[in-house]
């Protein structure tokens, strides 16, 4: 759905980007992780169409981004850092506005409108200016209008800026269902929350990639070393490797998700007193990864 092949920005003599490869297909969530002035936002801004690649080319949807934005741009949602809206405007009058400029039917708009501005979770603020809105609710009012055509690629730049706890997790939700049908790019400095909602993680720095992980195998399929309160219970369970320690309980390890591990846990009425990934987090080795490449440089 995405293809980002060499792609390079200048300005003057300077490279922000300096020839990325990056590819996201259907189906995937990706992440766009790197430290402040790792060419992040210049490759989004190339992405979306904001800027122009000084060399490279960039295809959504099988087409050319340079030679034929406005047919590239049909299958493109877009969600900037800080996303500009008309505070004047109220959010149900501003996306009627884009629903035209989309060419949605008119006689569909209203629908497509109610469809997403519920699972945007802003039907209730419709008609309020959007300049009196929470920075939370401009966020899920420019998010829903990048939505509003179904999009083959949805571009997110820091897109849970001003989320409340409850609603990052919904976001989280809607973006697992938005990538069931299209491509997403996630750009954020949130490790975490990158970590609960990609499939995969791309680094860049000092604009070049560095490196692509999978996150479902390198991060969340990890060992576990837990401590139990009886053997049986560890034993009935599955653990490995099972040590007694002096005090009656069983240090063993799992290679099962903490969830899993708990709940079958709470099933045969024992207790948990320590749950302990054994691989590094994606804090560390993302911290790892830029730490070496700031040696190397």
């Amino acid at each position: 759905m995405l293809q980002v092949r060499q792609a390079t920005r200048k300005f003057g003599s300077i490279s922000a980007v300096a020839g990325i490869d990056l590819s996201v297909d259907c189906g995937q969530i990706v992440g766009l992780l790197g430290p402040n002035g790792a060419g992040k936002s210049t490759t989004i801004r190339m992405i979306s169409g904001v800027l122009a690649p000084s060399s490279g080319s960039i295809h959504i949807n099988g087409i050319d981004l340079v030679k034929n934005p406005t047919a590239a741009k049909q299958s493109l949602g877009y969600v900037p850092e800080g996303a500009p809206l008309p505070l004047e405007m109220l959010p149900i009058e501003f996306l009627a506005s884009m629903a035209s400029l989309y060419g949605i039917k008119r006689k569909d708009t209203a629908r497509t409108i109610l469809k997403w501005a519920e699972k945007c979770d802003i039907q209730d603020v419709l008609r309020k200016p959007i300049g009196s809105l929470s920075r939370g609710y401009r966020q899920r009012v420019a998010l829903a209008s990048a939505l509003l055509h179904e999009p083959k690629l949805l571009v997110l730049d820091e897109p849970s800026t001003g989320l409340d706890p409850m609603q990052r997790v919904s976001f989280h939700a809607l973006l697992k269902e938005v990538s069931q049908h299209a491509a997403v790019l996630y750009s954020s400095h949130h490790l975490g929350e990158v970590e609960r909602s990609c499939d995969s993680i791309t680094i860049i720095n000092h604009g070049k990639l560095v490196t692509t992980f999978n996150c479902n195998t390198t991060t969340r399929n990890e060992s576990q070393i837990v401590e139990i309160s009886s053997i049986e219970i560890a034993q009935s369970i599955g653990a490995e490797t099972i040590e007694t320690l002096d005090d009656g309980w069983v240090r063993c390890e799992m290679h099962l998700e903490a969830e899993v591990i708990f709940a079958r846990v709470q099933e045969q009425g024992g207790t948990l007193r320590l749950l302990q990934p054994t691989e590094k987090s994606l804090e560390t080795m993302y911290l790892d990864v830029i730490h070496g490449v700031e040696e190397q440089g």
